[in-house]
């Protein structure tokens, strides 16, 4: 993987540096943690107290400093601030300082930053809302994708060795500039419609189990697209096109670069379909097997963003490593509250750190 810079610089130097920009992005992701599940702008308004509404000033909203600097509390109400903001910020720096070490200075750190702040976000609002957000999990899966070919195309070794070809022997992957449109600009333009529609053929797959969960039942037939899903739609197209553009017009001055990202995105969509398809059929089969709902309908399209961006060995990985965690964290969650193998669990929390885990201990 081409490293950013030619300067022979210490590591120490990278270190610092990224845990800065951990912090900082940690910061922001507590923003997005606070304000996603609740419906909220996560630009307007400004920083501010969630207890009494009192703006926060640039000098209180310095990432851990301003915490310690507070002993927990806001300046204006001295209502506590949660624990977990500290753990955001200090938790992000130190991944980012993981993957620099494990990368170096080099262009797949800055793609790991980004599906690093995903996941992150996703375990925090899932450990406290029980929910793994559309707006979060469509726009990661274009990002995903997106990434896998630009990934394959600066000449990294993907995770996944096998493509579409191997389970569909009619499907060629050979590079051919209509074909590698074709296929890229149908899998952004239809990435988002496709989990819509899945959203869409769950109540009427399983609807009536949803009867058993308390509340589910009001949720069984919504067919609203908000409005950042639809916008989520037009930045699918819009990217679809760019690509479409890019084959057509610049394939033929560099095609060895459009042959590695056409087989990177060949190699995601192969990892979505069976990563995100295994989970569903797990899904699947608990609802049938227990008669009501073991994971969300989150949790598959979670597992296809992870497939698209680590192919389907690492998300395999994942998905083995989540399920312990689950176990443990089911386990206690059984034993404080009393409530057998009902007590609701956040899975996609424990999928989120395993995939956290995987993805810093995994080789380049």
């Amino acid at each position: 993987m081409p490293h950013l810079t030619g300067l022979d610089l210490p590591f120490s130097f990278y270190a610092v540096s990224v845990f800065i920009i951990g912090l900082i992005f940690g910061s922001f992701l507590n923003v997005v943690i606070h304000r996603v599940p609740r419906g909220a702008s996560i630009v307007f308004p400004g920083s501010h107290c969630a207890a009494c509404g009192a703006s926060i000033k640039a000098f209180d909203n310095i990432p851990l400093v301003s915490f310690a600097l507070l002993g927990g509390r806001c300046r204006s109400c001295r209502a506590r601030i949660p624990l977990s903001y500290p753990m955001v910020e200090l938790g992000a720096g130190l991944i980012f300082v993981a993957i620099v070490f494990k990368t170096g200075p080099s262009w797949e750190a800055l793609f790991e930053f980004a599906f690093a702040c995903v996941m992150i976000a996703l375990v925090f609002i899932d450990a406290r809302h029980r929910l793994l957000p559309n707006v979060i999990t469509y726009p990661a899966f274009l990002f995903a994708g997106a990434a896998a070919a630009a990934r394959a195309a600066l000449g990294e070794q993907a995770p996944l060795t096998f493509d579409l070809s191997t389970f569909f022997p009619g499907f060629q992957s050979e590079f051919t500039p209509w074909r590698a449109a074709l296929f890229g600009g149908l899998f952004f333009a239809m990435a988002v419609p496709g989990f819509w529609l899945l959203d869409r053929l769950d109540p009427i797959l399983f609807g009536k189990y949803f009867d058993w969960e308390e509340g589910a039942a009001e949720n069984v037939g919504q067919t609203e697209v908000s409005p950042t899903i639809r916008m989520t739609m037009i930045l699918g197209v819009i990217v679809a096109a760019a690509w479409v553009a890019m084959v057509v017009l610049l394939s033929s001055k560099n095609q060895q670069a459009f042959e590695d990202a056409y087989s990177g995105l060949m190699r995601a969509s192969a990892g979505a379909l069976i990563s995100g398809g295994l989970v569903w059929l797990i899904r699947a089969l608990y609802f049938f097997i227990r008669g009501f709902e073991g994971m969300g309908l989150g949790d598959v399209k979670m597992m296809s963003v992870v497939g698209a961006f680590q192919g389907f060995s690492g998300a395999l990985g994942a998905l083995m490593l989540g399920s312990v965690i689950g176990v443990i964290i089911g386990l206690i969650l059984i034993y404080r509250n009393g409530r057998e193998f009902k007590t609701p669990l956040p899975f996609g929390a424990c999928l989120g750190a395993a995939v956290l885990i995987m993805m810093i201990l995994s080789p380049l």
